[in-house]
């Protein structure tokens, strides 16, 4: 099947959780613990695919592609909600990463780049942010087909 018929889903539950991962601290927060975030966006895309289409089953497969989508959609979301905020606070939240002596070292220098307020940085970043998000997603789409939704698995 096409991945195109997932589209009105993964467009709502991917643009949304998109959003919500742009938002400094609490986008973060989602984002380091796993990218439970990203993959929260693919299990909403699926319970919206599923309610409308209750008479069809999903394949492993076939979650793992709606959560891709949904993950890949999630991040060209973030990146253009993020973009604006990078480029006006970028300096700031950096630097209000960097004082938490909490935060391990590593992490404050992924922040720090995270909230880089040089363009061609930010530019650069949407490439990577599509297909590590694509990736998580695919994960929480497939162990959502396995855990959640394990009622309408249909065998591939």
């Amino acid at each position: 099947m096409h991945p195109r018929r997932f589209f009105p889903a993964v467009a709502i539950g991917g643009g949304l959780t998109g959003f919500v991962l742009a938002l400094p601290i609490l986008g973060d927060i989602l984002r380091c613990a796993m990218c439970i975030g990203v993959m929260a966006g693919s299990l909403l895309s699926m319970k919206l695919w599923l309610d409308g289409h209750r008479a069809e089953n999903l394949t492993p497969t076939d979650a793992a592609t709606l959560g891709a989508c949904s993950g890949g959609v999630c991040g060209v979301a973030s990146w253009v909600v993020s973009v604006p905020i990078r480029l006006a606070f970028g300096h700031s939240l950096s630097d209000f990463f960097m004082e938490r002596e909490f935060l391990p070292d590593f992490l404050k220098v992924n922040l720090r780049s995270l909230y880089t307020d040089d363009f061609a940085s930010i530019f650069m970043s949407l490439p990577l942010e599509v297909v590590l998000y694509a990736v998580m997603g695919a994960l929480g789409g497939f162990l959502g087909l396995q855990y959640l939704f394990s009622d309408r698995r249909e065998s591939a």
